[in-house]
């Protein structure tokens, strides 16, 4: 029977670092093929072939970056490829993964892998890591899922999955939803049925837009959203109070603007309101005064959300639309 042809591409991040030795904190240094080596009989489960786009941590990756991750990917499906690997450091994972899942436009699978422990220490996750997302993505079952993360046996949708412990090697887990599955026995074990997804065309050579989040806290004042606007920024997310409300002050600011400004919370988990709260800075005087409501998402997925809406030169009862469908 002939072997699943699986491309494995690296980005950077802790999965591929060491301090080769020397006393130092450890730095990308590995690449796709030094991962793929460090996992023992992966060659007997698919015919493997590797790309090193960056030797990033992640959080220097930028937008521009996954973009030319899904330009590669759908280059190696069109080469005849069955599934993809891109192996990242976590700190972005989850973004990464958000975005495109927003863009992957493929049935074959897409899945994201990272590691909590560098290849420097002892019982290190990656090699493990890299072991199950080959498993999900050679089996029949992950098509037409989306972008999928795994991790610790475990396997998630990029829309619900959020890093919540910074140490912890069970840190990826999906908030207000239930995991897609698990690898148990070296075989994938779904147990959700795949996430109702919001695929979008956007326009990859328009010059990425200029959003970004101001978070809420006690004494704020609103100063930040005039300078932000001043400075040029085309959409604001706004990581609220509680179930989507800001200051007074916050406010006030808010009825001058003149950019999007999309409404999250700042809680981690739960959805904004739409009609409980009608003070002044609730969700109901925010919705009068043309805010829009992220629905599930969180700060850092409705900010990618906006930028992909922006980028496919949607009008704001677009966004508005698109918003109302998390």
């Amino acid at each position: 029977m002939k072997k699943p042809i699986i491309s494995v591409c690296a980005l950077g991040g802790t999965i591929c670092m060491s301090a080769k030795g020397k006393n130092k904190g450890v730095e990308p240094t590995f690449n796709a093929n030094d991962l793929i080596d460090a996992v023992p009989g992966v060659e007997k489960l698919a015919t493997l072939k590797t790309a090193t786009l960056f030797a990033l941590p992640s959080g220097s990756l930028k937008i521009e970056n996954l973009l030319e991750v899904y330009e590669w990917a759908k280059n190696e499906v069109k080469n005849g490829s069955n599934g993809i690997v891109v192996t990242q450091g976590t700190d972005t994972l989850e973004e990464s993964a958000f975005f495109l899942n927003l863009i992957w436009d493929e049935d074959i699978p897409f899945v994201i892998t990272g590691a909590m422990k560098n290849p420097d220490e002892i019982s290190a996750d990656g090699p493990a890591n890299i072991l199950a997302s080959i498993i999900t993505a050679i089996d029949k079952n992950s098509f037409k899922r989306g972008v999928l993360v795994v991790l610790n046996n475990t396997i998630h949708s990029a829309k619900f999955v959020h890093k919540s412990n910074t140490f912890s090697l069970d840190t990826f887990k999906s908030i207000n939803a239930g995991i897609q599955g698990m690898v148990i026995e070296n075989e994938v074990k779904y147990v959700s049925p795949a996430i109702k997804r919001v695929l979008l065309h956007i326009d990859k050579n328009k010059k990425i837009p200029k959003v970004t989040i101001i978070q809420s806290y006690i004494g704020d004042n609103g100063d930040e959203l005039e300078i932000l606007e001043r400075q040029g920024f085309e959409g604001i997310v706004i990581s609220s109070f509680g179930a989507g409300h800001v200051s007074k002050d916050m406010m006030k600011k808010i009825e001058n603007s003149k950019i999007p400004i999309i409404i999250s919370s700042r809680t981690g988990s739960g959805i904004t309101a739409k009609k409980t709260y009608g003070y002044y800075g609730s969700e109901i005087t925010l919705l009068e005064n043309g805010c829009i409501m992220s629905g599930w998402l969180n700060p850092f997925q409705a900010r990618l959300l906006l930028i992909a809406l922006l980028l496919g030169k949607k009008q704001k009862e677009d966004i508005i639309e698109c918003f109302d469908k998390f």
